[in-house]
């Protein structure tokens, strides 16, 4: 009996030790990339992500320049150019590179929103409750 006891005490201490195994439900961003990868200043390029959210949670997403915050940019997935189909769950944006753009690498992030306007959150092993995000590695080449 005391045995009994102790193994199921052992057993709620890993359950609670190790938490849910739930991590594989939340929502991710894959994929994200940029196209042309080489990109020069008056140049176009397809920013994308695939956004895998099998609860719909996702209701938006939208990229910063780490460089220069005021550089907002709204991907959709509606269907029109760049996005090639309504609701296939891969959001994209067509860019053009600024002329006056200084070359550089740069860090384009991805944040995916709720449809309250808040981060959508997600667990991760190493660092608790953080914002479900992507980041591209962005670099402009002198003209």
């Amino acid at each position: 009996m005391r045995y009994v006891a102790a193994a199921v005490a052992a057993g709620v201490l890993l359950a609670a030790v190790s938490g849910c195994n739930t991590l594989g439900r939340q929502p991710q961003l894959e994929k994200a990339m940029i196209t042309p990868a080489d990109l020069k200043p008056g140049d176009t390029a397809v920013i994308s992500v695939e956004v895998d959210d099998r609860d719909g949670i996702v209701r938006r997403v939208e990229g910063v320049v780490l460089e220069d915050p005021t550089i907002k940019l709204k991907l959709s997935d509606d269907g029109k150019p760049p996005d090639e189909e309504a609701g296939d769950n891969i959001w994209s944006l067509q860019v053009d590179v600024p002329f006056q753009a200084a070359p550089g690498d740069f860090t384009l992030e991805l944040t995916a929103y709720r449809s309250d306007g808040t981060p959508v959150p997600v667990r991760t092993q190493e660092s608790g409750t953080v914002p479900l995000r992507a980041t591209i590695p962005v670099a402009i080449a002198a003209p």
